[in-house]
């Protein structure tokens, strides 16, 4: 059975695994292509993957810089 993406349901499942978790802008490409483009962000059933990928985008040296 295939189910319809809710994107409201897969933000909500996000933040309850990464917490309030805010991206540079030189990070935000980076961020828009692993949440729309990948499977772990994609399918309901990775979505704590995705929010691990996230938060690990988030704590890199490329979006800390200042």
């Amino acid at each position: 059975e295939i189910f319809p993406r809710d994107s409201s349901l897969k933000d909500k499942f996000i933040k309850h695994f990464t917490g309030p978790v805010t991206f540079s802008s030189e990070c935000s490409k980076h961020f828009h292509r692993l949440y729309h483009n990948t499977r772990d962000c994609s399918t309901p059933a990775y979505y704590k993957r995705c929010a691990r990928l996230l938060t690990r985008l988030a704590m890199s040296p490329l979006c800390t810089q200042s």
